[in-house]
């Protein structure tokens, strides 16, 4: 008996607050935090059709306002509750391709209406990474391969050592991301908040998670999975070019700005330099350079691994080193020009990432420091190659041995 009359004493509450955010949103109607409390409200109270009403016109205001990722989020919840609405993401794509189009290029005066952004806002397409730059058909595609998932506060959402096969996005909260360090145990790195981004190095470098991700609170992110990615390729293959772009702005540039090669050049320089590399794919087997051949161009390795080696006198195989994501090899005929000196063969099927001398040498000489970088990885691989071969260092042969 006391069940029922809490029952009826959480539902006469419900439906206070209820009354008294309709009453807010009347005023205020394009809010969706208060469509989106609306909607909670009247989930609460068994009327599913209306609650679904409300999440979707909040979902349709946080679109129009550039805020995709809440937008997103809100239809997952939207078809957990009624899986019919398969559309959803088609309209969603739609209204997110025209926000903020002069009302010229719109199709008539309800549309136009529709997609006017916020007081406040800017006229443009706000740059969210990765989505912004797909088109709506891709887009739309992409949302719904994405799964919208929950970690309440001091859940772990992805730890350290695993492997790295998901990107996920912050739809709704607030995670923490720390690392353990020798010795001092587990340190805070940084936190993160709705709209970020992580797991992006783990993921496009096919490596182990770097890091360990918590919930700080209740939070949700959006994940997207390197299967489920995989198939929208394979029906819109220029998705593939999106992602290297998303690559280029968030791994490579991390991997440079933690380099010695790079970590003087500014933001600016470094983003200027990405502009110019290109992605090359090898299958394991397959030789990147070869020792005697001309050479103009660094690479840096995405995914995969590589072996560099020579010949000795009786031309039998020398391995000089291995090398993984995030390493760099080529360097010595970047800032020389002269040939290879070092074949590199792939050990297991390799995405490089190409900088070519051309692209590296008007910024480059603005920073001298990196060359003697260079000059001096030069020097270290060298050494190592005499050591190996069993030359003295102050051979004939050191000149142009690397």
């Amino acid at each position: 008996m006391a069940g029922f009359f809490d029952s009826l004493l959480f539902k006469s509450k419900y439906e206070k607050e209820l009354k008294d955010l309709e009453q807010k949103a009347a005023q205020d109607p394009k809010n969706p935090r208060l469509r989106v409390r609306i909607g909670d409200l009247l989930e609460k109270l068994g009327r599913r059709t209306e609650s679904i009403e409300s999440y979707r016109a909040a979902a349709e205001e946080y679109a129009r306002s550039g805020m995709l990722i809440q937008a997103i989020a809100l239809n997952k919840l939207i078809l957990r509750l009624d899986p019919t609405k398969s559309k959803i993401h088609n309209q969603l794509a739609e209204l997110y391709a025209q926000w903020g189009k002069p009302a010229e290029d719109l199709p008539g005066t309800e549309a136009v209406e529709a997609v006017q952004p916020p007081a406040g806002a800017p006229g443009t397409l706000p740059p969210i990474p990765l989505f912004s730059d797909l088109k709506k058909e891709e887009l739309s595609r992409v949302m719904e391969r994405i799964q919208a998932r929950r970690f309440p506060r001091g859940k772990a959402i992805c730890r350290e050592g695993e492997p790295g096969n998901s990107l996920f996005i912050i739809s709704h909260g607030k995670v923490a991301v720390s690392r353990q360090q020798p010795g001092r145990g587990k340190i805070v790195l940084t936190e993160l908040k709705s709209g970020d981004f992580f797991g992006e190095f783990a993921y496009f470098a096919n490596a182990r998670r770097q890091a360990t991700v918590e919930a700080v609170e209740d939070t949700e992110v959006l994940e997207m999975t390197k299967e489920e990615l995989q198939r929208v390729i394979q029906e819109f293959p220029s998705v593939s070019k999106v992602l290297f772009k998303f690559y280029k702005e968030r791994v490579l540039d991390n991997l440079l700005a933690a380099s010695p090669l790079f970590q003087t050049f500014p933001p600016g320089e470094r983003r200027k330099l990405l502009e110019g590399v290109t992605l090359e794919e090898f299958p394991a087997g397959n030789l990147v350079i070869e020792e005697g051949t001309p050479g103009d161009c660094l690479y840096i390795i995405k995914s995969g691994e590589v072996e560099v080696f020579t010949l000795d006198a009786k031309r039998e195989k020398l391995v000089l080193a291995k090398l993984q994501e995030g390493d760099y090899f080529g360097e010595i005929s970047l800032i020389s020009g002269r040939p290879r000196t070092a074949s590199v063969k792939v050990l297991r099927a390799a995405e490089l990432v190409r900088l070519d001398k051309k692209n590296f040498d008007p910024l480059a000489a603005c920073h001298p420091e990196t060359l003697k970088v260079l000059e001096d990885s030069l020097q270290i691989r060298l050494e190592n190659k005499l050591r190996m071969l069993g030359v003295f260092r102050d051979s004939p042969a050191k000149e142009g041995m690397i």
